[in-house]
């Protein structure tokens, strides 16, 4: 039986310090409670491309999102709902991750030309909306209002409804339904779960411990005070949001919108790179490999012919090349950086001084080697490929590249 609700605001242990649950457990409680979509709200897409492959093989529409933490402490969510949405949240968060790392946090001036594709759920617990009618700011918290509907369109805009019987939840929900009727956008209710069943909140108050470098004691003043922030029935949540319906029937409707699908859309393709005209990815991946090879060895003996075949083989059955070759545009792009700062002559190949280094696995691939994303010769190590790549690779292999700062 399917639900007559879906989750929009939902944190992950990908939210490292707030979410206490794994994908996989967040989906099969959606299950249970007959979910027709889930959204994955983390404060990165470090899961995003997992949630969705699970969510999609469960039977469940994965709708990608994040929260945002903007430069005044205040937060916002956004949910993709087209491809060019899913772009701009990505952008987003590494703009805020440009301002510190350890504490990523958005200048509000990046929204406007972001907001393509994207839904946004605004008048959350923590959010700007919030924050200024519990003020008594009332006007400019409706200017506020308008100014997001310019940004997002008057139908790219929903005031966020959380009840999660905190002190405060009823007060803020009915003031925010109020801002929402003056300013003419729709409500919609979130529980704002930050993990899968009640019990899980020992786990979550520990994580925000962990995240301040300190006791449970110590973190109170950052920890939820109860264990509501569950993903609950949609029978719970009609109870919860009684006197307003139509803020669990617009979780559906959001979710009938947002029509991007991470692994559809973006999973099952390999990424590709600008090839010469002329050339397909293989055959330039090919060509780049044999003039390298010359230039390291001298000649190709037939240990190295052997090898890149192999190799060439491979690559060719899982559709890699383009993958690598977007691979030597990341060390080309630090080379360019190597030459401005003097670091390496131009007249140096790319093999010959790599901007980066290689490690794990993908240091055996010899490719790798002969197009400047690794500095290990895996022939003079006899390094074997099978670590990296074999002939029922299920999955696509990782490379790490590692620069010097």
């Amino acid at each position: 039986m399917s639900s007559a609700y879906a989750e929009l605001h939902c944190k992950s242990f990908y939210s490292f310090g707030q979410g206490a649950s794994h994908v996989h457990e967040l989906l099969a409680q959606a299950v249970e409670y007959g979910y027709q979509a889930l959204a994955l709200t983390d404060t990165n897409l470090c899961g995003a491309l997992e949630f969705a492959r699970l969510a999609n093989s469960l039977g469940i529409k994965p709708i990608s999102g994040c929260e945002l933490t903007l430069t005044d402490g205040s937060h916002l969510t956004l949910l993709a709902r087209t491809r060019e949405g899913y772009a701009n949240i990505s952008r987003l968060l590494t703009l805020a991750n440009g301002h510190d790392r350890r504490d990523p946090r958005l200048d509000p001036k990046y929204l406007p030309a972001h907001a393509g594709g994207t839904v946004l759920l605004a008048g959350g617990r923590d959010s700007l909306l919030s924050n200024l009618v519990q003020r008594g700011r009332q006007f400019q918290a409706l200017e506020q209002m308008r100014q997001y509907m310019d940004w997002y369109g008057p139908d790219g805009v929903y005031i966020e409804l959380q009840q999660n019987l905190l002190h405060g939840d009823t007060r803020r929900n009915r003031q925010m339904f109020n801002l929402a009727r003056n300013s003419g956008v729709c409500v919609v209710a979130t529980g704002d779960a930050l993990y899968h069943t009640p019990e899980r909140y020992r786990l979550q108050h520990a994580l925000v411990a962990a995240k301040y470098n300190t006791t449970i004691d110590g973190a109170l003043r950052h920890i939820r005070p109860n264990h509501r922030f569950h993903l609950k029935p949609a029978g719970r949540m009609q109870m919860l949001f009684r006197h307003c319906p139509e803020a669990l029937d617009n979780t559906l409707k959001i979710a009938e919108s947002c029509g991007f699908n991470l692994d559809a859309d973006l999973g099952c393709r390999l990424p590709d790179a600008d090839v010469p005209e002329g050339y397909t990815s293989q055959t330039y991946l090919e060509r780049l490999c044999y003039e390298a090879a010359l230039r390291r060895y001298g000649e190709i003996t037939d240990k190295i012919e052997a090898r890149l075949d192999e190799e060439f083989r491979l690559i060719e059955l899982h559709g890699m090349a383009g993958f690598l070759l977007l691979y030597r545009d990341i060390a080309l792009i630090a080379r360019e950086i190597m030459l401005e700062r003097g670091l390496v002559s131009p007249e140096v190949p790319l093999e010959a001084r790599p901007a980066g280094r290689g490690r794990g696995s993908s240091v055996a691939l010899l490719v790798g080697y002969l197009i400047g994303i690794s500095h290990i010769d895996p022939l003079a190590w006899d390094l074997s490929l099978e670590r990296f790549i074999s002939e029922d690779a299920g999955t696509l292999p990782d490379i790490d590249l590692d620069f010097p700062r």
